[in-house]
């Protein structure tokens, strides 16, 4: 059994094992390179290495540099209407949250009902001119009653009551904010039916 000696040992683990076709041409190429290098003055050597770290800044700015400078861009622009949709989408969340806990309670039905909407009139510094029955749904009619009081409580009667409006008619009095208003009233039960 022949022996090898360490320092063939140690050359043969150092170099890879090169590829036949790859490797002649690897070698042509650093030959010619060299030679060409050779060729040239020190201070052609020195223009030509000087244009080739900026031809290397070059391609690293714009491989490297310009592109994450433009994603950040896009990130930054981008940013506000994320957050807008974020708070939309957690005030969404709320509402959703809030429909859940109110749709676990019973809905009032026919006298029940009246005195739930004349209580949440009340309330609001309403008071009905005249409400009328009809199965699931009510029509309610307001005289001279402040607007913004008139859209708060047809808003809590949407969430506590679970009562959409189906027909509404308001009518401006010519006072300051002060309407007229007509407003029938459906409950839930009628609106799946």
């Amino acid at each position: 059994m022949a022996t090898s000696s360490p320092s063939s040992a140690r050359s043969s683990t150092r170099r890879l094992p090169r590829i036949g076709v790859l490797d002649s041409v690897l070698d042509s190429i650093n030959s010619a390179a060299t030679t060409f290098w050779m060729q040239r003055e020190p201070r052609e050597r020195r223009i030509l290495a000087g244009g080739g770290v900026i031809l290397l800044l070059v391609i690293l700015y714009l491989a490297l540099w310009e592109p994450a400078f433009e994603g950040q861009r896009r990130i930054e622009k981008a940013l506000p209407q994320m957050r807008t949709q974020l708070a939309e989408m957690e005030t969404l969340g709320q509402e959703a949250r809030g429909l859940s806990a109110i749709a676990a309670a019973p809905v009032p039905r026919g006298a029940d009902l009246q005195q739930a909407l004349n209580t949440s009139l009340t309330n609001h510094g309403l008071k009905a001119t005249r409400m009328a029955m009809s199965g699931e749904s009510v029509q309610v009619q307001l005289d001279k009653a402040p607007f913004g009081a008139v859209a708060e409580w047809l808003q809590e009667v949407r969430q506590a009551q679970r009562m959409k409006v189906i027909d509404a008619s308001i009518k401006y009095v010519g006072a300051t904010a002060l309407v007229n208003v007509t407003a029938t009233l459906q409950g839930p039960a009628a609106a799946s039916r």
